[in-house]
């Protein structure tokens, strides 16, 4: 594989995480917080085993796939809130996730 076939690998493997987690964690949200049948809670735990799952297939180590990870879900949270929830971001909002995933871009694909 190419370099840049490894990171929009990398990348489409983040976003799926993030996706898993979110979505996992938002079924559970509303089973508890919303009282939605058992069934919304079972789903969203088995989806957030899944999450579990997803970043051992990384071309990295541990550390740094979880690392670079939190930059990808902090934007995708962000985009999550805007298109599930309804909630426009606030300019810190924008800011921090820019700047969280810039970081996530350094820690996992700087040339070592």
């Amino acid at each position: 594989m190419t370099d840049i076939t490894v990171s929009i690998s990398s990348i489409g493997l983040f976003l799926l995480a993030a996706l898993a987690e979110i979505g996992g964690g938002y079924l559970v949200w509303l089973w508890i917080r919303q009282k939605k049948k058992l069934i919304f809670g079972i789903v969203g735990g088995i989806v957030l085993f899944t999450y579990g799952i997803i970043p051992t297939l990384q071309p990295s180590n541990f550390g740094r796939v979880y690392a670079a990870y939190g930059g990808f879900f902090i934007i995708c949270s962000i985009l999550w809130g805007m298109f599930v929830d309804k909630k426009k971001p606030d300019r810190y909002e924008v800011i921090g996730s820019i700047v969280a995933v810039l970081g996530a871009t350094i820690i996992f694909y700087a040339p070592r």
